[in-house]
């Protein structure tokens, strides 16, 4: 409790030695003993006591929360088999529509690349008509 290493009480008992004397050391020891003892004791019986009275209440919570965490469990697991089964749906249906509007390559002949700069120019050209009055 007191987490005391044994050079920390050699060190305390020194003390003491140098403090009390010789003659009052072993009976104030002693008088702390039973009062440790008796500390240790009352902590005990308040420990037991305090589990006693909250050990009932603490296992309806934990049967409460083990029934939830099934419950939630059973959940997830459907929810997540339904979606599996929700997505291979639309992949087959995806799968058949694509196979139904499939659209056939069709050739389509190469037209000549231009072959100046002038033709690859992308600068407006005027065009001039010549309109003749009478045709």
């Amino acid at each position: 409790m007191f987490n005391f290493s044994g050079s920390e009480i050699f060190f305390l008992l020194i003390v003491g030695l140098v403090v009390l004397g010789p003659e009052k050391l072993p009976p104030v020891l002693r008088k702390m003993g039973q009062l440790y003892g008796q500390f240790k004791r009352m902590t005990g019986d308040a420990q037991s006591e305090f589990r006693g009275a909250f050990a009932e209440p603490i296992r309806d919570m934990q049967k409460a929360a083990n029934e939830y965490k099934t419950v939630f469990t059973d959940a997830s697991k459907q929810v997540e088999g339904e979606y599996v089964q929700t997505t291979a749906v639309f992949k087959n249906a995806a799968v058949q529509e694509q196979r139904e509007t499939a659209i056939e390559p069709v050739f389509i002949p190469y037209e000549a690349a231009p072959s100046t700069a002038e033709e690859l120019s992308l600068e407006p050209t005027i065009i001039e008509y010549d309109i003749k009055e009478g045709q």
